[in-house]
Protein backbone atom coordinates (compact mmCIF):
# COMPACT_ATOMS: atom_id res chain seq x y z
CA UNK A 1 0.00 0.00 0.00
CA UNK A 2 1.17 3.52 -0.99
CA UNK A 3 2.35 5.24 2.06
CA UNK A 4 0.88 9.32 2.78
CA UNK A 5 4.66 10.62 2.13
CA UNK A 6 4.63 8.81 -1.46
CA UNK A 7 1.13 9.67 -2.32
CA UNK A 8 2.11 13.72 -1.59
CA UNK A 9 5.43 13.31 -3.48
CA UNK A 10 3.05 11.92 -6.49
CA UNK A 11 0.39 14.50 -5.88
CA UNK A 12 3.33 17.29 -6.56
CA UNK A 13 4.39 15.56 -9.49
CA UNK A 14 1.32 15.76 -10.85
CA UNK A 15 0.50 19.17 -10.23
CA UNK A 16 2.63 19.80 -12.79
CA UNK A 17 1.22 18.08 -15.73
CA UNK A 18 -1.93 18.31 -18.01
CA UNK A 19 -3.05 15.02 -19.35
CA UNK A 20 -6.01 13.39 -21.26
CA UNK A 21 -7.25 10.39 -23.41
CA UNK A 22 -10.01 9.85 -25.73
CA UNK A 23 -13.02 7.66 -25.78
CA UNK A 24 -12.14 6.30 -28.87
CA UNK A 25 -8.98 4.96 -30.43
CA UNK A 26 -7.30 4.72 -26.85
CA UNK A 27 -4.90 7.89 -27.10
CA UNK A 28 -3.11 8.85 -24.13
CA UNK A 29 -0.96 12.14 -23.84
CA UNK A 30 0.73 14.15 -20.96
CA UNK A 31 2.67 17.00 -20.68
CA UNK A 32 4.88 18.21 -18.10
CA UNK A 33 6.64 21.05 -16.38
CA UNK A 34 7.99 20.73 -13.10
CA UNK A 35 5.56 23.34 -10.66
CA UNK A 36 7.36 26.29 -9.68
CA UNK A 37 9.89 25.85 -12.41
CA UNK A 38 9.29 28.17 -15.01
CA UNK A 39 6.55 28.04 -17.98
CA UNK A 40 5.60 24.71 -19.95
CA UNK A 41 6.44 25.63 -23.64
CA UNK A 42 5.84 21.87 -25.15
CA UNK A 43 2.74 21.64 -27.04
CA UNK A 44 0.62 18.81 -27.69
CA UNK A 45 -2.45 18.10 -30.16
CA UNK A 46 -4.61 15.02 -30.32
CA UNK A 47 -7.06 15.57 -33.00
CA UNK A 48 -9.84 13.05 -35.14
CA UNK A 49 -10.39 14.82 -38.86
CA UNK A 50 -13.82 13.73 -40.83
CA UNK A 51 -12.42 14.30 -44.33
CA UNK A 52 -14.83 13.27 -47.42
CA UNK A 53 -16.56 10.65 -44.84
CA UNK A 54 -13.24 8.65 -43.58
CA UNK A 55 -11.84 9.16 -40.46
CA UNK A 56 -8.28 10.21 -39.92
CA UNK A 57 -6.31 11.21 -36.12
CA UNK A 58 -3.68 14.05 -35.97
CA UNK A 59 -1.16 13.47 -33.19
CA UNK A 60 1.42 15.88 -32.55
CA UNK A 61 3.76 17.01 -30.22
CA UNK A 62 5.79 20.80 -30.64
CA UNK A 63 8.97 22.01 -28.20
CA UNK A 64 9.15 25.38 -27.91
CA UNK A 65 12.65 27.44 -27.25
CA UNK A 66 13.49 30.71 -26.29
CA UNK A 67 9.56 30.90 -25.85
CA UNK A 68 6.40 29.44 -26.34
CA UNK A 69 4.78 31.61 -28.83
CA UNK A 70 6.12 29.66 -32.17
CA UNK A 71 4.81 26.70 -30.47
CA UNK A 72 1.52 27.15 -29.63
CA UNK A 73 1.13 29.49 -32.44
CA UNK A 74 2.11 26.15 -34.48
CA UNK A 75 0.23 24.02 -32.61
CA UNK A 76 -3.29 25.83 -32.99
CA UNK A 77 -2.62 26.66 -36.60
CA UNK A 78 -0.46 24.36 -38.53
CA UNK A 79 -2.91 21.29 -37.80
CA UNK A 80 -5.99 23.34 -39.61
CA UNK A 81 -3.24 24.03 -42.74
CA UNK A 82 -2.58 20.48 -43.14
CA UNK A 83 -6.56 19.51 -42.84
CA UNK A 84 -7.47 21.71 -45.76
CA UNK A 85 -4.78 20.93 -47.57
CA UNK A 86 -5.38 17.22 -47.31
CA UNK A 87 -9.25 17.26 -47.67
CA UNK A 88 -8.14 19.52 -50.66
CA UNK A 89 -6.05 16.52 -52.03
CA UNK A 90 -8.09 13.84 -51.58
CA UNK A 91 -10.98 15.51 -53.43
CA UNK A 92 -8.65 16.26 -55.85
CA UNK A 93 -8.36 12.09 -56.62
CA UNK A 94 -11.66 10.82 -56.58
CA UNK A 95 -12.52 11.76 -53.27
CA UNK A 96 -10.81 8.97 -51.50
CA UNK A 97 -7.33 7.73 -50.76
CA UNK A 98 -7.43 4.21 -49.31
CA UNK A 99 -5.01 0.95 -49.28
CA UNK A 100 -6.12 0.43 -53.14
CA UNK A 101 -4.36 3.64 -54.47
CA UNK A 102 -2.05 4.61 -51.81
CA UNK A 103 0.87 3.26 -53.64
CA UNK A 104 0.09 5.67 -56.45
CA UNK A 105 -0.67 8.47 -54.23
CA UNK A 106 1.22 8.12 -51.10
CA UNK A 107 4.41 10.26 -52.14
CA UNK A 108 1.94 12.98 -53.57
CA UNK A 109 0.81 13.55 -49.89
CA UNK A 110 4.35 12.83 -48.62
CA UNK A 111 5.18 16.03 -50.56
CA UNK A 112 2.00 17.89 -49.63
CA UNK A 113 3.34 17.60 -45.83
CA UNK A 114 6.69 18.49 -46.57
CA UNK A 115 5.59 21.37 -48.57
CA UNK A 116 3.01 22.55 -45.53
CA UNK A 117 5.69 22.40 -43.10
CA UNK A 118 8.25 24.84 -45.32
CA UNK A 119 5.41 26.82 -46.15
CA UNK A 120 4.34 27.62 -42.67
CA UNK A 121 7.78 28.49 -41.35
CA UNK A 122 8.20 30.72 -44.51
CA UNK A 123 4.80 32.63 -43.48
CA UNK A 124 6.08 33.20 -40.12
CA UNK A 125 9.36 35.03 -41.70
CA UNK A 126 7.95 36.66 -44.37
CA UNK A 127 5.42 38.41 -41.75
CA UNK A 128 8.19 39.71 -40.31
CA UNK A 129 9.86 40.66 -43.47
CA UNK A 130 6.37 42.80 -44.30
CA UNK A 131 6.72 44.83 -41.48
CA UNK A 132 10.61 45.39 -41.28
CA UNK A 133 12.04 44.76 -44.38
CA UNK A 134 15.66 46.78 -43.57
CA UNK A 135 15.91 46.65 -39.61
CA UNK A 136 19.32 47.93 -40.14
CA UNK A 137 17.77 51.53 -40.75
CA UNK A 138 15.84 51.32 -37.01
CA UNK A 139 16.92 52.50 -33.60
CA UNK A 140 16.80 51.56 -30.79
CA UNK A 141 13.54 53.26 -30.00
CA UNK A 142 11.84 52.65 -33.46
CA UNK A 143 12.45 49.17 -32.53
CA UNK A 144 10.94 48.53 -29.49
CA UNK A 145 7.63 50.53 -30.66
CA UNK A 146 7.42 48.28 -33.51
CA UNK A 147 8.38 44.97 -31.00
CA UNK A 148 5.05 46.61 -29.05
CA UNK A 149 2.78 47.06 -32.41
CA UNK A 150 3.66 44.00 -33.49
CA UNK A 151 4.38 42.11 -30.41
CA UNK A 152 2.85 38.05 -32.01
CA UNK A 153 4.77 38.53 -35.48
CA UNK A 154 8.02 39.12 -33.85
CA UNK A 155 7.87 36.52 -31.41
CA UNK A 156 6.61 34.04 -33.46
CA UNK A 157 9.76 34.60 -35.65
CA UNK A 158 12.02 34.69 -32.70
CA UNK A 159 10.86 31.63 -30.74
CA UNK A 160 11.19 28.04 -32.38
CA UNK A 161 9.47 24.70 -32.12
CA UNK A 162 10.13 21.63 -33.08
CA UNK A 163 8.03 19.17 -33.94
CA UNK A 164 7.11 15.05 -34.52
CA UNK A 165 3.46 14.10 -35.71
CA UNK A 166 1.35 11.42 -36.81
CA UNK A 167 -0.83 11.05 -39.78
CA UNK A 168 -3.24 8.40 -38.95
CA UNK A 169 -5.82 6.77 -41.27
CA UNK A 170 -6.98 4.32 -38.74
CA UNK A 171 -9.56 2.75 -41.09
CA UNK A 172 -7.08 2.15 -44.04
CA UNK A 173 -4.01 1.02 -41.18
CA UNK A 174 -1.82 3.76 -42.49
CA UNK A 175 0.34 6.74 -41.72
CA UNK A 176 2.46 9.20 -42.14
CA UNK A 177 5.04 10.41 -39.68
CA UNK A 178 7.22 14.12 -39.85
CA UNK A 179 9.75 15.53 -38.11
CA UNK A 180 11.43 18.62 -37.41
CA UNK A 181 14.19 18.54 -34.43
CA UNK A 182 15.19 16.17 -31.86
CA UNK A 183 11.79 15.10 -30.90
CA UNK A 184 10.20 11.07 -31.75
CA UNK A 185 7.96 9.47 -33.47
CA UNK A 186 8.26 5.66 -33.03
CA UNK A 187 5.92 2.11 -33.60
CA UNK A 188 6.95 -0.62 -31.19
CA UNK A 189 5.72 -3.88 -31.43
CA UNK A 190 6.75 -7.17 -30.04
CA UNK A 191 7.87 -10.10 -31.89
CA UNK A 192 7.28 -13.80 -31.72
CA UNK A 193 9.63 -14.33 -28.55
CA UNK A 194 7.81 -11.60 -26.64
CA UNK A 195 10.64 -9.04 -27.10
CA UNK A 196 10.24 -5.29 -27.59
CA UNK A 197 11.04 -4.08 -31.30
CA UNK A 198 11.27 -0.17 -31.91
CA UNK A 199 11.24 1.83 -35.20
CA UNK A 200 11.34 5.56 -35.44
CA UNK A 201 9.36 6.40 -37.95
CA UNK A 202 10.92 9.86 -39.27
CA UNK A 203 14.57 11.19 -38.79
CA UNK A 204 15.49 13.04 -35.94
CA UNK A 205 17.40 16.27 -35.97
CA UNK A 206 20.30 16.26 -34.03
CA UNK A 207 23.82 17.14 -34.24
CA UNK A 208 25.16 14.22 -32.46
CA UNK A 209 23.93 12.61 -36.08
CA UNK A 210 27.12 12.76 -38.14
CA UNK A 211 24.67 12.99 -41.36
CA UNK A 212 23.27 15.70 -39.98
CA UNK A 213 26.61 17.46 -38.54
CA UNK A 214 28.08 16.98 -42.02
CA UNK A 215 24.96 18.21 -43.72
CA UNK A 216 24.79 21.60 -41.37
CA UNK A 217 28.68 22.23 -41.69
CA UNK A 218 28.64 21.81 -45.48
CA UNK A 219 26.21 24.15 -45.81
CA UNK A 220 28.14 27.26 -45.20
CA UNK A 221 31.77 28.39 -46.27
CA UNK A 222 34.74 26.54 -45.29
CA UNK A 223 35.49 30.15 -43.86
CA UNK A 224 33.03 29.79 -41.31
CA UNK A 225 35.42 27.43 -38.48
CA UNK A 226 33.75 25.79 -35.87
CA UNK A 227 30.21 27.05 -36.63
CA UNK A 228 29.00 24.08 -34.72
CA UNK A 229 30.98 24.09 -31.12
CA UNK A 230 31.83 21.78 -28.49
CA UNK A 231 28.58 20.93 -27.16
CA UNK A 232 26.72 20.68 -30.33
CA UNK A 233 25.61 24.20 -30.65
CA UNK A 234 25.16 26.25 -33.82
CA UNK A 235 26.76 29.07 -33.38
CA UNK A 236 27.25 28.67 -29.93
CA UNK A 237 23.54 28.94 -29.28
CA UNK A 238 20.88 26.82 -30.78
CA UNK A 239 21.04 23.48 -30.32
CA UNK A 240 18.35 22.39 -32.62
CA UNK A 241 18.98 22.16 -36.59
CA UNK A 242 15.79 22.33 -37.83
CA UNK A 243 13.00 24.14 -36.25
CA UNK A 244 9.57 26.42 -37.34
CA UNK A 245 11.02 29.76 -36.31
CA UNK A 246 13.94 30.58 -35.00
CA UNK A 247 14.73 33.38 -37.64
CA UNK A 248 17.38 34.92 -35.71
CA UNK A 249 19.68 32.55 -37.69
CA UNK A 250 17.57 32.20 -40.67
CA UNK A 251 17.82 35.65 -41.48
CA UNK A 252 20.49 38.41 -41.99
CA UNK A 253 22.28 39.66 -38.79
CA UNK A 254 20.73 43.05 -39.00
CA UNK A 255 17.72 41.10 -38.03
CA UNK A 256 18.58 39.70 -34.38
CA UNK A 257 21.01 43.42 -34.12
CA UNK A 258 18.00 45.66 -34.26
CA UNK A 259 15.18 43.82 -33.47
CA UNK A 260 15.19 40.65 -31.30
CA UNK A 261 17.91 42.00 -29.11
CA UNK A 262 15.07 44.49 -27.40
CA UNK A 263 12.34 41.91 -27.21
CA UNK A 264 14.11 41.66 -23.46
CA UNK A 265 15.02 37.97 -23.68
CA UNK A 266 17.38 37.49 -20.94
CA UNK A 267 20.63 35.22 -21.45
CA UNK A 268 24.29 34.61 -20.69
CA UNK A 269 25.47 35.46 -23.12
CA UNK A 270 23.31 38.18 -24.41
CA UNK A 271 21.91 37.47 -27.57
CA UNK A 272 23.31 40.37 -29.39
CA UNK A 273 26.79 38.88 -29.23
CA UNK A 274 26.15 36.20 -31.71
CA UNK A 275 25.64 39.04 -34.17
CA UNK A 276 28.72 38.77 -35.79
CA UNK A 277 29.09 34.81 -36.06
CA UNK A 278 25.94 35.48 -38.32
CA UNK A 279 27.75 35.45 -42.03
CA UNK A 280 25.63 33.14 -44.33
CA UNK A 281 22.29 32.47 -42.81
CA UNK A 282 19.83 30.28 -43.16
CA UNK A 283 21.86 28.10 -40.59
CA UNK A 284 18.37 26.63 -39.44
CA UNK A 285 16.44 24.63 -41.63
CA UNK A 286 12.45 23.87 -42.19
CA UNK A 287 13.12 21.34 -43.54
CA UNK A 288 11.35 18.16 -42.54
CA UNK A 289 11.36 13.97 -42.38
CA UNK A 290 8.65 12.56 -43.71
CA UNK A 291 7.75 8.77 -44.48
CA UNK A 292 4.54 6.79 -45.29
CA UNK A 293 4.09 3.45 -43.00
CA UNK A 294 2.25 0.84 -43.61
CA UNK A 295 0.80 -0.27 -40.15
CA UNK A 296 -1.26 -3.72 -41.20
CA UNK A 297 1.36 -5.65 -40.32
CA UNK A 298 1.78 -4.48 -36.81
CA UNK A 299 -2.27 -4.04 -36.23
CA UNK A 300 -3.78 -5.78 -32.99
CA UNK A 301 -0.17 -7.48 -32.56
CA UNK A 302 0.34 -5.16 -28.58
CA UNK A 303 2.01 -2.21 -30.97
CA UNK A 304 2.03 1.33 -30.61
CA UNK A 305 2.80 4.84 -32.06
CA UNK A 306 4.61 6.80 -29.92
CA UNK A 307 5.64 10.50 -29.81
CA UNK A 308 7.49 12.45 -27.01
CA UNK A 309 9.78 15.62 -26.81
CA UNK A 310 13.11 15.40 -26.11
CA UNK A 311 12.45 15.36 -21.95
CA UNK A 312 12.07 11.84 -22.75
CA UNK A 313 15.57 11.69 -23.99
CA UNK A 314 16.67 13.84 -21.65
CA UNK A 315 15.37 11.63 -18.04
CA UNK A 316 16.09 8.22 -19.89
CA UNK A 317 19.62 9.36 -20.52
CA UNK A 318 19.64 10.87 -16.94
CA UNK A 319 22.95 13.16 -17.02
CA UNK A 320 21.29 16.30 -15.85
CA UNK A 321 19.18 14.40 -13.65
CA UNK A 322 19.32 11.50 -11.74
CA UNK A 323 22.97 10.66 -13.27
CA UNK A 324 24.84 13.41 -12.62
CA UNK A 325 28.11 13.70 -14.70
CA UNK A 326 27.31 10.11 -16.77
CA UNK A 327 25.55 9.27 -19.26
CA UNK A 328 22.86 5.95 -20.21
CA UNK A 329 23.40 5.66 -23.66
CA UNK A 330 20.00 3.88 -23.80
CA UNK A 331 17.43 4.04 -26.41
CA UNK A 332 14.80 6.59 -24.98
CA UNK A 333 11.87 5.03 -27.74
CA UNK A 334 12.84 1.72 -26.38
CA UNK A 335 12.91 2.24 -22.73
CA UNK A 336 9.40 3.98 -23.02
CA UNK A 337 7.83 0.97 -24.84
CA UNK A 338 9.27 -1.19 -22.34
CA UNK A 339 7.57 0.61 -19.81
CA UNK A 340 4.57 0.45 -21.44
CA UNK A 341 4.13 -3.59 -20.89
CA UNK A 342 2.87 -4.91 -17.77
CA UNK A 343 5.99 -7.10 -17.56
CA UNK A 344 8.92 -4.33 -17.47
CA UNK A 345 12.33 -6.12 -18.28
CA UNK A 346 14.40 -5.63 -15.18
CA UNK A 347 17.44 -3.84 -17.27
CA UNK A 348 14.91 -1.26 -17.32
CA UNK A 349 15.28 -0.72 -13.71
CA UNK A 350 19.06 -0.57 -14.48
CA UNK A 351 19.07 2.03 -17.26
CA UNK A 352 16.81 4.56 -15.18
CA UNK A 353 18.79 3.47 -11.87
CA UNK A 354 15.24 3.25 -9.70
CA UNK A 355 12.87 1.08 -9.69
CA UNK A 356 9.23 1.69 -12.17
CA UNK A 357 5.91 0.16 -11.38
CA UNK A 358 3.77 -1.12 -14.30
CA UNK A 359 0.66 1.20 -14.61
CA UNK A 360 2.16 3.81 -12.46
CA UNK A 361 -0.89 6.32 -13.00
CA UNK A 362 -3.30 4.11 -11.21
CA UNK A 363 -6.76 4.86 -11.14
CA UNK A 364 -6.06 7.87 -13.66
CA UNK A 365 -5.21 4.98 -16.36
CA UNK A 366 -3.45 7.00 -18.78
CA UNK A 367 -0.69 4.99 -20.33
CA UNK A 368 1.11 8.31 -21.16
CA UNK A 369 1.26 9.42 -17.56
CA UNK A 370 2.37 5.63 -16.52
CA UNK A 371 5.79 6.28 -18.37
CA UNK A 372 6.55 9.98 -17.62
CA UNK A 373 6.10 8.35 -13.47
CA UNK A 374 8.41 5.87 -14.28
CA UNK A 375 11.02 8.04 -16.03
CA UNK A 376 10.88 10.59 -12.94
CA UNK A 377 11.71 8.29 -10.50
CA UNK A 378 8.85 5.06 -10.76
CA UNK A 379 8.80 4.14 -6.54
CA UNK A 380 11.99 5.99 -5.55
CA UNK A 381 10.64 8.34 -2.71
CA UNK A 382 13.54 10.73 -3.26
CA UNK A 383 13.54 10.69 -6.96
CA UNK A 384 10.03 11.58 -6.67
CA UNK A 385 10.44 13.92 -3.99
CA UNK A 386 13.44 15.87 -5.94
CA UNK A 387 11.78 16.25 -9.52
CA UNK A 388 8.80 18.57 -6.86
CA UNK A 389 11.70 20.05 -5.27
CA UNK A 390 12.07 23.49 -7.01
CA UNK A 391 14.91 24.76 -5.21
CA UNK A 392 16.86 22.57 -6.52
CA UNK A 393 15.89 22.98 -10.24
CA UNK A 394 18.68 24.77 -11.83
CA UNK A 395 20.66 25.89 -8.84
CA UNK A 396 23.69 27.69 -10.30
CA UNK A 397 25.57 27.06 -6.58
CA UNK A 398 24.98 23.46 -6.73
CA UNK A 399 27.84 20.85 -7.32
CA UNK A 400 25.74 19.03 -10.48
CA UNK A 401 23.33 20.74 -12.10
CA UNK A 402 19.61 19.06 -11.93
CA UNK A 403 17.12 20.15 -14.40
CA UNK A 404 13.73 18.49 -15.80
CA UNK A 405 12.88 19.64 -19.14
CA UNK A 406 9.34 20.42 -20.60
CA UNK A 407 8.36 16.47 -21.72
CA UNK A 408 5.14 15.32 -23.69
CA UNK A 409 4.33 11.91 -24.41
CA UNK A 410 1.42 10.43 -26.51
CA UNK A 411 0.49 6.74 -26.48
CA UNK A 412 -2.04 5.52 -29.33
CA UNK A 413 -2.17 1.06 -29.16
CA UNK A 414 -2.21 0.12 -33.00
CA UNK A 415 -5.79 -1.66 -32.62
CA UNK A 416 -9.07 -1.41 -33.67
CA UNK A 417 -11.27 1.04 -31.17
Amino acid sequence: MMSEREYQARERILIGRIGGKTHTHHIHGVTFKPQGSGTNQDRMVIQKWDILNDEWLFLAVFDGHLGSATSDYTSKMLPTFIQRRLHSFIEGIGGRLDRGNVAQHGSRVTALLEHEIQSFDKAIGDALRAICPDPSTLSAEQARRLIEKHQNIVQRAFSGTTLAFALVNPRQRFLWAAGLGDSTVGLSTTDRQGRIQVHRLCDMHTFQDPKEYFRAAMSHPTSEKDIIDWDNRMLGWMAVPRSIGGFALKLHASYLDHVFRYMGFTANPPIETHVPKIKTPPYVTSEPSVRFTDLQPYWGKNSHVILFTDGVDNLVDGYFVFRPMGHSHANPLEVVAELLRDDIDPRIETILGHAVQPRWSGAEDNRATDVLGNLLGGTNLERLEMVSDVDRHDDPDADCMFHIDDTTIIIWPVKDE
